[in-house]
């Protein structure tokens, strides 16, 4: 009698375990994305110290983003984008700008059980070149981008995505400038119909 009471109980735990791993939310699909970004700049080496407060020249920038973002379904991806952006003023010693440039990178991600995820890029694959502005034909590499979390639909056609940790970025130029800088950045989601 035991045995076919721990037999019926492993049984149901392992049916559990199996509607449980189906259950547990995926994410996979080629999705359109855009967002706007804000950011403090500081040149190398000053920068920002543990508290996030820029120790020395600062300004800031802003931009819109449009691109494609491509979930693989085994918690690898890439995106690319194009964005768009001002240098705002009043910048000491920088004059009031537009850019447009192009980037890419891979990224990792998990997806929690609450339909929320995480979303970080591989280091050393974020990189981009300036198409117009001051730099124009300049490439330029993103290192330490912040971890970036969001939110799945219910039925996994929208995504949002944010940074909520604040963490210093380095952006280097192949002309050898070098610049930390901190950004807030938002993003939507929406898949599209070519997997």
């Amino acid at each position: 009698m035991q045995r076919v009471f721990m037999l019926s109980v492993s049984a149901v735990a392992m049916t559990f375990a199996a509607n449980a791993a189906a259950d547990s939310p995926h994410l996979k699909g080629v999705y359109g994305i855009t967002g706007t970004d804000a950011c403090l700049v500081a040149p190398a080496p000053a920068g920002f110290n543990a508290e996030f407060q820029a120790t020395g020249t600062v300004w800031s920038s802003s931009d819109a983003t449009e691109g494609i973002r491509t979930f693989k379904g085994d918690g690898t991806g890439t995106f690319k984008v194009t964005s768009m952006g001002i240098t705002v003023p009043p910048t000491p010693g920088f004059l009031p700008s537009a850019s447009s440039s192009n980037s890419s990178a891979s990224f990792t991600y998990t997806v929690n059980a609450d339909s929320s995820f995480t979303v970080t890029n591989v280091p050393g694959t974020d990189k981009g070149t300036v198409l117009t502005g001051p730099r124009a034909g300049q490439t330029f590499t993103v290192a330490n981008l912040s971890t970036a979390t969001g939110l799945i639909s219910d039925n996994g056609k929208t995504l949002t995505l944010s940074t909520l940790t604040p963490g210093v970025e380095t952006i280097t130029y192949s002309n050898g400038n070098v610049f930390h800088r901190i950004c807030h950045r938002s993003r939507v989601l929406i898949k599209l119909d070519i997997d």
